[in-house]
């Protein structure tokens, strides 16, 4: 089970790099869908017959845009789609993986019996997303040729995340791509319960508490939501990563996602709101949505400047 969470909370890079030490990938999809379908049975006793539970699965959900309006490109998106979402979900609304992503991976994907199918299909109350970034998918179906393949490979495409303007310890930001996430999930599965467990922005670890970006981050991402809540989303609650900077999975003390700055100098660990956290707590308690009116909150310096004013 523990697997299972590296591989739909992080990146597939994760999952590549536990496929390429092994010879055969079957064992952690195996353990995959058959876990999940333990945990069903025993919630059902457990938590829904006797605490009353709520049972789901998280999802690390990107947009994906063609890179070109070429047909391979849009063919290679929804393909892209299959493996990265329908991978998982497939199995817990229909009962069985994606074609694409059976035929690309062969003998290498185990098939379901008529009884795991019906035991997997509709196993969740609700479906956990975590979103970041959209992506542009370019056709690589060179891929399929390698002797080896993995998940990325049995894809056939690339992920490309085109920078432009974006800060080199920055991730692109298409606010939108939250709203097409939400959308793809109503049109495809039938629109089921959605909470949104992580979202939020990168930036180096510093110790500057002006971090407006996030502030703009948090302000376009919400009114994407907004969005998609006005065109029939069924999304039922929203957390941001994360209430302070912690240690990241992927990139340890090196980026901070936090609202709140821990000075690691201090021996208590003293922790500093910064510019985002003061416009989150006025969001939520419904005083304001435009990202500029935070400033009217206070001027905050660094913490770097704090102490030498000391």
């Amino acid at each position: 089970m523990h697997r299972l969470q590296v591989c739909t909370r992080t990146s597939t890079s994760y999952c590549s790099l536990y496929f390429s030490r092994k010879q055969n990938s079957s064992p952690l999809i195996v353990v995959a869908m058959r876990g999940k379908m333990t945990v069903i049975v025993w919630g059902d006793v457990m938590l829904q017959g006797r605490q009353k539970g709520f049972i789901g699965i998280n999802i690390f959900a990107y947009w994906f845009d063609p890179y070109t309006n070429g047909t391979e490109d849009v063919v290679a998106t929804q393909r892209a789609k299959d493996f990265m979402i329908g991978w998982f979900v497939n199995p817990l609304v229909f009962g069985d993986y994606p074609d694409i992503v059976k035929k690309n991976a062969g003998t290498r994907i185990p098939a379901f019996s008529n009884l795991e199918s019906k035991q997997v299909k509709g196993s969740f109350d609700f479906i956990g997303v975590n979103h970041y970034f959209t992506g542009y998918i370019k056709d690589n179906p060179k891929k399929l040729k390698m002797d080896n393949r993995d998940f990325n490979a049995d894809m056939a495409a690339d992920m490309i995340f085109v920078h432009g303007d974006t800060p080199p310890d920055q991730l692109p930001i298409t606010f939108s791509g939250l709203a097409e996430v939400l959308e793809y999930f109503k049109q495809v599965y039938g629109n089921p319960p959605i909470y949104i467990h992580e979202n939020g922005l990168q930036t180096l670890r510093s110790s500057t508490l002006d971090d407006m970006p996030r502030v703009k981050y948090l302000c376009g991402f919400i009114g994407s939501l907004l969005d998609a809540l006005r065109n029939g989303s069924n999304a039922r609650g929203y957390f941001t990563w994360s209430f302070l900077d912690v240690f990241e999975l992927l990139d340890g003390y090196n980026s901070a996602f936090g609202l709140y700055y821990v000075d690691m100098d201090d021996k208590d660990l003293k922790r500093y709101p910064k510019l985002s956290a003061h416009w989150y707590s006025k969001f939520l308690k419904g005083r304001t949505i435009s990202p500029d009116a935070v400033l009217e909150v206070e001027t905050i310096s660094s913490i770097s400047q704090t102490h030498s004013s000391q």
